[in-house]
């Protein structure tokens, strides 16, 4: 992977960017891509957009969502502990004993996730795992007063987890969910502007907000946009890990290159589209059917305007709404190179549609 490219996708892993609160990630986003893009924008509610070619013939949105799960402070009690209402799908029983940052107006205060000690725990209420607000966050305030005059109700909390390196490939890190789509719709605008002379297709990588609680952000860029391909390029559950049963969830490996899926949303005919354009240069893909337990923006894309062909591209992840979402950067290179390939194959005036 290119170095700036890599530097890029780890400043995006390192800046908070809780879902509802993104400006900071989303200036990043803008900062990377305004070399490449003809144009740049972003909504009342901070999506962004970069454009490269906008008097293109086919329009292809590509989407990723920049923010990630977070907390918000939604009551103090009178001894100063703290309980946190959740942003998005984090699972309560996976935060005792977690160090959070807890970002007040005057600046990052510390905190811990109270966990009780096992020589504490009544055994049987011990397998029963906790509720959100049944779990409290301490900063070390000797009472209610005293943390009431450090935080306040609203004030965003994170997990303090940073971005490593398992090998030279494998990276784990707390928001790969979804920052990875981003980093790679910006990959794909900067790899087609080189070859702007001869690219049919007008390209917009969208950075969307809000996608982990209601993939809000991506219907208002599909509905700004109109675009005549949306692709969603999220990440999707490696199931090579002890405890997943493929007969349930289907086989996808890490490192063995990003998923297509079949069914639902994903338009039959831009998927044959892919497939081509992977095999005509060697990408390797694997294989999905659409998933019956979560959600992503092409789910929130392809009824708009009508019906808009839409799809996802996954990059396979471990770990997923954990702090340690673990991913080849292979993977990533090569769903960068696929989407821009793509792209670039597109024939002039070039549309998307089931014949009947």
């Amino acid at each position: 992977m290119r170095k700036q490219s890599l530097d890029f996708l780890k400043a995006l892993l390192t800046t908070d960017s809780v879902s509802g609160f993104e400006p900071k990630a989303q200036k990043l986003f803008l900062d990377y891509v305004k070399p490449f893009a003809d144009k740049i924008e972003t909504d009342a509610y901070g999506n962004a957009r970069a454009i490269l070619n906008p008097g293109g013939s086919t329009t292809v949105m590509l989407d990723g969502h920049i923010d990630e799960l977070g907390m918000i402070v939604n009551y103090i009690d009178d001894k100063g502990f703290i309980t946190v209402q959740r942003i998005g799908g984090i699972d309560a029983a996976q935060m005792p004993a977690r160090r959070v940052n807890i970002h007040t107006a005057k600046g990052v205060i510390r905190g811990v996730v109270g966990a009780m000690a096992v020589h504490l725990q009544d055994r049987e209420k011990a397998k029963t795992p906790p509720k959100m607000h049944e779990v409290f966050v301490d900063i070390g305030a000797k009472d209610g007063k005293a943390a009431k005059a450090k935080v306040a109700i609203g004030d965003l909390v994170t997990f303090v987890d940073d971005m490593f390196e398992l090998d030279k490939n494998i990276l784990a890190a707390r928001a790969l969910d979804n920052r990875i789509g981003v980093w790679v719709a910006a990959e794909v605008l900067r790899m087609a502007s080189k070859k702007k002379g001869t690219l049919n297709a007008c390209i917009v990588a969208a950075s969307s907000i809000q996608e982990e609680t209601g993939c809000n952000g991506a219907q208002m860029q599909v509905a700004a946009v109109k675009p005549d391909v949306a692709i969603a390029i999220d990440v999707t559950h490696a199931t090579d890990t002890p405890g997943i049963d493929v007969k349930l969830h289907g086989e996808v490996k890490l490192g063995h290159g990003p998923t297509y899926t079949i069914g639902r949303e994903n338009h039959p005919v831009l998927i044959e589209r892919l497939k081509k354009v992977a095999a005509k240069n060697k990408i390797p893909t694997q294989v999905e059917t659409f998933s019956l337990t979560g959600g992503t923006d092409a789910q929130a894309m392809w009824t708009k305007n009508g019906g808009t062909p839409a799809c996802i591209i996954s990059p396979p992840c471990r770990y997923m709404h954990s702090t340690v979402e673990t991913m080849d950067l292979r993977d990533l290179q090569l769903t960068a190179d696929w989407l821009t390939a793509f792209c670039c194959d597109l024939k002039k005036n070039e549309k998307f549609k089931v014949k009947i």
